[in-house]
């Protein structure tokens, strides 16, 4: 290898590898626990955070929790991984699973809100009366009722408050130092905090509130020198001097918040060896931030490993994620995380995981934190914000590949120094100025005339690729200073500047802009701001240059950056505005991650990298870390990248050596010449194809009794939150499946959920007996149980043809409360859960659609594999192997690849006469196979993988298959989305191509 620099590209660290949300969600098992843990450790992700999560049963913070967590510590430790604590029962922190807010009164969450007169509640207190366009209303001071079920019975609690802080600390983080304190800053690196904010969510989505403390009256009067409650109905009503006192109000709020929660914890974790990560409710756009938690951006200087969360699978929010990204980056932080996937649906595969990873690694972010690998599916768990990436999926084999591709993008994203010399302002105090709650009534149409130019010249930048920094007011108040010509924050220096549309600038930034601009520097204003600290003024700024577009500020931006990389889309002879770049120097190298952010169409691309030009230069393959040699023509070559397909391209002494030229195609999804269009030598349409393990009948219908009572007769999803969770533990219960058989079939079992914990399963009248004894735990048995620690075998009598029914009978017993959400268990030992869930018909049979509704089991015969789900196997979750022959010459070619067409499934591994050849993932489906390739008669085995998308659903929700993101998937039906049709994903192999050079 070329350059020593390169050693983490080629092999990354366990704290540059993916590192997921291990929920923690059931009654825990140590061995369990362990075998999950080296299941994570050998598919290559590197630390895991513990997760308290919806349907806990070990008591959280618990001895026994704490002798798990230390159990898992030193497990992590032999494997050369880590673990991360998670600081609450679920989230937001701060409650501490409901001992915060049961402590004191007044740890409980407050709000100022705005009542029509005569509407307060015994949790309002008084503060003054106003009238406004004839109606007379109430500002009162609200305190959060206790009885949450979301907090187990208690309330949210106030995070401006220090004692309540303090007293988080004391009874969280203590106890894990208490507990487990010689893991820490080792196995224990360090903890993740969830959503804070200092806005109630439940408070403030059921009137207009605005945040409030007990602590917030004296600091405001401390911090801005008159009493806030004296203008308070400026902070709903544009009335008065309402933008200084929004203004005031907002900074004054962020100033304590980040004192009070932020501080407190970065210093405590300063302290203890720990390292604080974690991110913030709703940082989204500038008006969210202000409505929720003031200004994440200087949040971000308090703590170690900054993140943000983005759910769901789209590429939306860059805001987001450059807020984050330019503060870690300026601040000196080693890494920026991503909370990411999380209702992004159990479809979710390789390909969409590497969509969605490069063009997050492009904006900066290089800690991935998945979300989710459930320790449980059942019940209520398989419901909470799929996608679960886990042991429990078909693909899961698979992982590692993977897991080594993310975690060398993730390394690219952390090292060296991003080229960045141009900076955005970030127009925040312009939401403090103006943000009001009962701005909802418009649909916050004032605040989106800044927030939504904003987003569009950070997204137009980046397509142009023009790269960029934000510049936050608070941390450049506190960092920046006029330096040589720039703007220098940190080791950054900006010499170009944009403020984009803006109503209003802190003092602080007016005076930092002057100094710039009257040094003759660069300085774009889209329009002219009108107040200086909320308070209208006359701004002016000698040598600036006021555009009146977006446009015009852009054209100005790329008559500057002359030297960014170019990629020119060869089909149309224009900028290829879809794949986006990150170039970043090390040492004296650079390196130029260049990322088709285009999941449905490759692009034939021209690149031109200035920093190439004289030297030398190399593509680095992340998918398998090798480099070769880049045969460039002044720093140009032309490349396809594939949809979602990427690039990483090394310039100068990484560059140098003894290294080969680059094969066809690289594994990262980026080719040198094209398989689009070529003929294959050999075509192959026709496979013998069999199922890897047995076939699904899926039984989600039932008729579900209670005490003697028939309560419903429907899907079983419309059941859980109105009969079954609700009834009193200890209800007697009774849930009747039936389906059809056109054949008679043996050798089949029922995967039932905790069935070892009912008191009768019949099926046809017969009683039929679960292969786990009530309430056993340990190491998952595959003999037992299917697919999940909770899904187990019941073996079953000879399937007959015609109706069949099947009945399980037993005592509600379940902590569900919410979803996502469960009732603390006092009794955890003697705790024997029940499900009324789907069911699973298991077996090798066929499943026929008589109608888009209606399934029905049918006589086993081969599929052909074009699309299994419409062959036979709608609910298969698992893999398929296909087998064919070809012959080549008495020669074999120089080179052969193998082209996969009409690919739907997550994996494929292909071998040839028994010699493994690759994993092919995403596009372009293309493997050299030319080692394993021998002259004459060849065997050629595919196996592909599919996910747990058909089998878990939900697939009889409305648009399900369009959706960007599902949250919790059990509520469906009381959303009107419930459909009796199935929407299922599409699973199989149309055919391989064999192509000789």
């Amino acid at each position: 290898m070329s350059s020593e620099t390169l050693k983490e590209l080629i092999n990354p660290s366990a704290l540059m590898r993916i590192a997921p949300f291990w929920c923690w969600n059931d009654k825990l098992d140590k061995d369990e626990l362990i075998r999950q843990l080296h299941e994570m450790s050998d598919k290559g992700w590197g630390s895991y955070f513990m997760h308290c999560r919806g349907g806990v049963v070990t008591k959280y913070l618990s001895d026994e929790w704490m002798e798990l967590v230390n159990a898992c510590a030193d497990e992590a430790a032999k494997t050369g991984t880590h673990v991360w604590i998670y600081d609450e029962d679920r989230w937001p922190s701060c409650y501490a699973g409901g001992i915060v807010p049961r402590q004191s009164e007044a740890f409980r969450a407050r709000a100022l809100v705005l009542l029509k007169k005569g509407t307060a509640t015994e949790d309002d207190t008084f503060l003054r009366s106003v009238e406004h366009a004839g109606v007379e209303y109430e500002i009162c001071k609200r305190v959060s009722p206790m009885g949450e079920l979301w907090f187990n019975g208690t309330c949210f609690v106030d995070q401006m408050n220090p004692e309540v802080v303090r007293g988080f600390l004391d009874c969280t983080h203590e106890a894990y130092k208490n507990a487990c304190g010689e893991h820490f800053g080792g196995a224990i690196p360090g903890i993740f905090t969830d959503e804070p904010a200092y806005l109630s969510w439940w408070i403030s989505t059921a009137v207009h509130a605005v945040p409030w403390s007990e602590y917030l009256q004296g600091f405001f009067q401390e911090f801005k020198g008159y009493d806030i409650l004296d203008k308070v109905e400026e902070l709903f009503f544009d009335i008065g001097d309402y933008h200084a006192t929004r203004f005031d109000f907002y900074h004054t709020a962020t100033e304590l918040f980040q004192r009070s929660y932020t501080k407190q914890c970065y210093d405590w974790c300063e302290e203890n060896n720990l390292i604080l990560t974690g991110h913030y409710l709703f940082e989204d756009s500038t008006r969210l931030q202000a409505q929720w938690c003031g200004d994440v951006m200087a949040h971000y200087e308090f703590m170690h490993w900054p993140g943000i969360d983005r759910l769901g699978k789209e590429l939306d929010h860059l805001v987001t994620i450059k807020q984050l990204s330019s503060a870690a980056e300026q601040l000196g932080k080693e890494r920026a995380l991503c909370e990411v996937f999380a209702g992004s649906g159990q479809q979710t595969d390789f390909a969409v995981r590497k969509h969605v990873g490069d063009w997050q690694a492009v904006l900066g972010i290089n800690f991935l934190n998945q979300s989710l690998a459930a320790y449980s599916l059942r019940g209520e768990r398989k419901h909470d914000h799929p996608v679960n990436m886990f042991y429990q999926q078909p693909w899961w084999d698979d992982e590692r590949g993977f897991a080594d591709y993310q975690a060398r993008v993730s390394a690219f994203a952390a090292e060296g120094k991003r080229m960045v010399d141009i900076l955005i302002l970030q127009p925040l105090s312009t939401a403090w100025s103006i943000y009001s709650p009962l701005h909802k009534l418009g649909n916050f149409a004032e605040e989106s005339t800044y927030d939504l130019p904003f987003e569009s010249i950070s997204n137009t930048l980046m397509a142009e690729k023009i790269d960029f920094h934000y510049g936050n007011e608070t941390l450049m108040a506190r960092h920046a200073s006029v330096k040589d010509d720039c703007i220098a924050i940190g080791d950054y220096g900006y010499k170009f500047v944009i403020v984009p549309p803006t109503l209003n600038l802190r003092a602080s930034t007016i005076a930092l802009l002057r100094e710039y601009a009257g040094g003759g520097n660069k300085l774009i204003l889209v329009g002219t701001p009108r107040y200086i600290d909320g308070v209208e003024s006359e701004v002016s700024i000698s040598g600036a240059v006021v555009v009146e577009s977006i446009e015009e500020a852009v054209k100005a931006a790329r008559e500057f950056a002359l030297d960014r990389v170019s990629v020119i889309d060869t089909l149309t002879g224009k900028n290829a505005d879809k794949v986006y770049v990150c170039s970043r120097s090390v040492g004296a190298s650079t390196r130029h991650f260049i990322a088709n952010s285009d999941n449905t169409r490759p692009v034939w691309a021209r690149i031109h990298i200035p920093q190439g030009v004289g030297t030398d230069m190399a593509v680095f393959d992340l998918y398998d870390g090798r480099l070769y040699k880049l045969d460039a023509v002044d720093g140009s070559f032309d490349v396809q990248l594939s949809p979602a397909g990427s690039l990483l391209v090394l310039c100068g002494e990484e560059a140098r050596g003894e290294i080969a030229a680059p094969p066809s195609v690289l594994g990262s999804g980026a080719a040198f010449r094209s398989f689009d269009r070529v003929v294959p030598n050999i075509f192959i349409d026709t496979f013998n194809c069999e199922p890897c393990e047995e076939n699904v009948l899926l039984l989600n219908d039932f008729i579900l009794e209670l005490d003697g009572q028939k309560v419903h007769e429907g899907p079983v999803c419309d059941a859980w939150y109105k009969h079954f969770y609700p009834a009193q533990d200890g209800t007697a219960f009774r849930a009747t499946y039936t389906f059809q058989s056109e054949a008679e079939v043996e050798g089949c079992f029922a995967a039932i959920e905790v069935a070892e914990n009912l008191d009768s399963i019949t099926f046809n009248g017969v009683p039929v007996t679960p292969l786990k004894a009530r309430g056993e735990l340990g190491v998952i048995d595959p003999g037992k149980s299917w697919k999940d620690i909770s899904f187990t075998k019941v073996p079953l009598p000879t399937i007959p043809r015609g109706t069949n029914e099947l009945v399980i009978e037993g005592k509600k017993v379940n902590n569900i409360s919410t979803p996502c959400g469960h009732s603390i268990v006092d009794d955890p030992k003697n705790h024997i859960p029940t499900e009324a869930e789907e069911v699973y018909i298991c077996g090798r049979f066929k499943v026929k659609g008589l109608s888009e509704a209606l399934y029905v089991i049918s006589q086993y015969a081969e599929p052909r594999g074009k699309n299994l789900t419409y062959e036979g196997f709608p609910f298969y979750a698992g893999s398929f192997r296909y087998r064919a022959s070809f012959s080549v010459g008495s020669e074999p070619a120089k080179e052969v690849f193998l082209k996969l067409n009409g690919v739907h499934a997550a994996s494929a591994r292909v071998m040839v006469n028994g010699e493994k050849c690759g994993v092919l993932r995403w596009q372009p489906f293309v493997l050299d196979i030319s080692k394993a390739v021998k002259a004459g008669e060849n065997q050629l085995e595919i196996e592909i993988s599919t996910t747990l998308a058909n089998l878990l659903g939900p697939n009889r929700c409305a648009g399900r298959k369009a959706d960007g993101q599902i949250i919790w998937t059990e509520q469906y039906t009381e959303m009107g989305m419930f459909k009796e049709s199935y929407d299922l994903f599409d699973f199989g192999l149309d055919s391989v191509g064999i192509i000789y050079t």
